[in-house]
């Protein structure tokens, strides 16, 4: 019994120790009167900055995002994310701009940045700056998975 608690825990050890997952976001544009809806979905991105730049012939209209976080500013538009899970912002323009909207994204916990609609992040640059790990927990982590060890093999 006490090999299977050993390996069970080894597993526990690997298992907390997993990056966490990456970030995405899905922007989905729909036709509405004489402007374009914009819903974004946000996955695993707790605290970051989204850009969105607007198709030529766009002129922005409004989002149900709070407007202390929201930056217009020519064509573009920044999103500072706190939390949010949904990103929903209106456009006036033509239907076949749909397709023409580019945007990035940015974790600031971990450091992965992307571009929306594309589903898979990027990994920062050189010279970028990331988010620190937990300092000595992989070393604890690895303490721990030889104590165990250790311990089974001693026999307590």
């Amino acid at each position: 019994m006490l090999p299977k608690r050993a390996v069970l825990l080894c597993i526990l050890v690997f298992v907390l120790a997993a990056p966490a997952a990456a970030g995405s976001i899905e922007r989905i544009v729909t036709p509405s009167g004489n402007g374009l809806d914009i819903t974004l979905t946000l996955t695993d991105i707790p605290v970051g900055g989204i850009v969105e730049t607007l198709p030529d012939g766009c002129t922005w209209t409004e989002a149900d995002h709070p407007e202390n976080r929201t930056r217009v500013s020519g064509q573009q538009v920044a999103f500072a994310v706190i939390g949010e899970e949904t990103i929903r912002y209106r456009v006036q323009g033509p239907p076949d701009a749909a397709e023409a909207f580019a945007g990035t994204w940015e974790d600031l916990l971990t450091g992965e940045s992307g571009t929306v609609g594309a589903g898979e992040p990027r990994n920062p640059g050189p010279g970028a700056a990331t988010a620190p790990g937990t300092p000595g927990f992989g070393c604890a982590a690895a303490i721990a998975a030889l104590a165990a060890a250790y311990r089974w093999r001693c026999g307590r």
